[in-house]
């Protein structure tokens, strides 16, 4: 079976900006997988009225998606939640067995 991947860019009709992705703040880095090398940790800093005027008001709670070369950030609405799963400590099938048996 081959691999497809579909690619779609939306146009919204709206007001787009360009902006540049700058440094995070304090000289912060972090390990790269696809350069193997330290690099900048790398910031996109959104804070203007085209996020009010787009329904984002302070407090909203966002879904950020990161695919290659492409970060998609869409408000969730009041029955959504948040796919992302809390950490949960693993347990050992080995130990529970044993203590079962005991």
């Amino acid at each position: 079976m081959s691999k497809v991947k579909l690619v779609m860019y939306l146009d919204y009709g709206c007001q787009k900006r360009e902006m540049t992705v700058a440094y995070a703040p304090g000289g912060q880095t972090c390990y790269s997988d696809r350069s193997r090398t330290i690099e900048p940790k790398p910031m996109i800093r959104i804070a203007n009225r085209m996020l009010l005027e787009s329904g984002f008001k302070v407090g909203s709670r966002v879904s950020i998606e990161y695919g290659r070369h492409i970060i998609t950030v869409r408000k969730l609405q009041n029955h959504e939640h948040n796919n992302i799963q809390a950490p949960s400590p693993l347990t050992n099938p080995t130990r529970a067995a044993s203590a079962v048996a005991a």
